[in-house]
């Protein structure tokens, strides 16, 4: 069931952990999303149906067709979403309601999309796996913007290395033959009041190189059958794998 391709999502995943890894995209064990993955599929369905119009008609869709639309995604998402002990769907369903208006009043009136939900594959001579992936935003300005819901506010070192802008940067020049303007992630915290961020970032021609020699080397390391558990206590504490990973 091994795909033959990578996504950033994937690679994440091996550097976590390697047998998480193996788990999920080799094995093909799913596990159902949690409340925050849900909560964040429906805004940025919300989201993407918006700018999808928008690219033509120049406008925002009414606030209240954006809700509707978060709420029909959220609809479809919650029925096989498992929620932890201390949260309830509606409360969680609520903070949505707030994030998305809150952006869609603040941040959505200064976007003109050009591209949106744009796919790239590319193909690498010395990789064994091609390199897929959705780049969210591309204004028409050239800038990326990559949307994020988080329960805390993003720290801008953290957004400096991440490497799904570094991706996205690759993938845009590799398409487009010129560099992005930037490279942005836009962030709703889930807050009382909901806070925005929009934290602005930049890569060079190191920070590309980098991410391809990591790319190279989960490549060889999935080939090879280099598949381990990462034995941290953080990131096991919450892996939904963790009952087969003791039988590992």
């Amino acid at each position: 069931m091994e795909s033959k391709h990578l996504s950033v999502s994937q690679i994440k995943m091996f550097l976590r952990c390697p047998l998480q890894y193996q788990f999920r995209y080799i094995d093909g064990l799913k596990i159902p999303p949690t409340g925050s993955l849900t909560l964040g599929k429906s805004i940025h369905s919300a989201l993407e149906a918006n700018y999808s119009q928008k690219i033509t008609s120049k406008q925002d869709l009414p606030a209240e067709k954006v809700l509707d639309l978060f709420s029909d995604r959220w609809e479809q998402e919650v029925k096989e979403t498992v929620f932890d002990m201390d949260e309830k769907a509606g409360t969680v369903k609520d903070d949505g309601v707030k994030m998305v208006t809150a952006y869609h009043g603040q941040i959505s009136p200064t976007i003109q999309p050009r591209l949106v939900e744009h796919e790239f594959n590319l193909i690498f001579a010395n990789v064994s796996y091609t390199l897929k992936g959705i780049i969210d935003l591309v204004d028409v300005e050239g800038t990326i913007i990559d949307h994020k819901t988080s329960k805390r506010s993003m720290n801008p070192e953290d957004v400096g290395s991440d490497i799904q802008l570094t991706c996205y940067a690759l993938a845009y020049r590799t398409l487009f033959g010129v560099p992005e303007k930037e490279l942005r992630f836009d962030v709703m915290v889930k807050t009382k009041v909901p806070k925005l961020q929009q934290i602005p970032t930049t890569r060079t021609q190191d920070d590309i190189r980098r991410f391809l020699k990591v790319l190279g080397f989960v490549s060889k390391a999935i080939q090879s059958g280099t598949l381990y558990p990462c034995e941290n206590k953080q990131t096991c504490s919450w892996c939904g794998y963790r009952e087969l990973c003791r039988k590992w």
